[in-house]
């Protein structure tokens, strides 16, 4: 399961640290989805304003990105 963290700020940490902790963090992602494409989730797409998604498609994508496990090991 995508673990969704959100960490309270704290003091001993910079802005500069935060900010270079998450670009780290964006990067392993990236690095890991580029490595291992099969386990990364496809995105639905369409040319824009040609139609538009169901509603049950919509709620069936984010079930399932929110309750599967990728992602790089310990992310």
């Amino acid at each position: 399961m995508l673990r969704l963290e959100i960490r309270a700020y704290e003091s001993a940490e910079t802005y500069e640290q935060l900010q270079q902790r998450m670009i780290e963090e964006t990067g392993r992602f990236i690095q890991w989805g580029l490595a291992h494409p099969e386990l990364v989730p496809r995105i639905p797409t369409h040319p824009v304003g040609r139609r538009r998604f169901s509603e049950q498609l919509k709620w069936w994508f984010w079930e399932f990105v929110l309750t599967q496990e990728f992602g790089p090991p310990g992310f």
